[in-house]
Formats: C-alpha cells, sequence, structure tokens
C-alpha cells in the first residue's frame, strides 16, 4: 500500500451546502488543508459514536410528564412556618 492516498473532489458552486465547504476549505491556508479535512471528519464520526450510544443508554428510559401532588419545591411544612414564627417572636423553642 503506497504510503499516500489521494482523493479529488469536485465542488458544485450551486449547492449552497458545497459552496460553503469549497469557500471554508480555501481559507485554511495551504499545507494545512489535509490536516484539518480530517479532523472534521474524525470530529464527525466522534459525534455520531455519541449520539449512537446515548439513544442506545436511553432507549429504556420512560420519561411521563405527571402532576406531583406531593410536596414541592418551595412548599414549607405547616411545624417548620410554626418553628420559624416563634423565633422572629423571641418565644420559647423548647
Amino acid at each position: 500500500m503506497a504510503e499516500k492516498q489521494r482523493l479529488n473532489l469536485s465542488f458544485s458552486m450551486t449547492s449552497p451546502q458545497q459552496r460553503e465547504a469549497w469557500r471554508i476549505l480555501r481559507a485554511i491556508p495551504t499545507g494545512r488543508r489535509t490536516e484539518a479535512v480530517c479532523r472534521a471528519v474524525c470530529q464527525a464520526d466522534l459525534v455520531d459514536t455519541i449520539r449512537t450510544v446515548i439513544r442506545e443508554e436511553l432507549q429504556d428510559i420512560h420519561i411521563t410528564n405527571e402532576n406531583n401532588t406531593g410536596t414541592q419545591a418551595g412548599d414549607v411544612d405547616e411545624d417548620v412556618l410554626g418553628f420559624l414564627r416563634s423565633l422572629q417572636d423571641g418565644g420559647d423553642i423548647s
């Protein structure tokens, strides 16, 4: 196998996505384009792998949106309020 492999691409300037890719590639300094393309391809592959793993882990989790009639954040028990009132009034807390 050769030490270097070559890939030739052609971009259609009528395609907005390909035109944007061409603009981005031209902005990369000559001599650094291969590295930039490799980094982008590997990063995209990593993102796809992470998405696949997350989907697999979450497939058996069921989230429901039920109204919880129990204690809500911010709710304070009457005993706690009574205790706090007695502290404010300087009353006996024993």
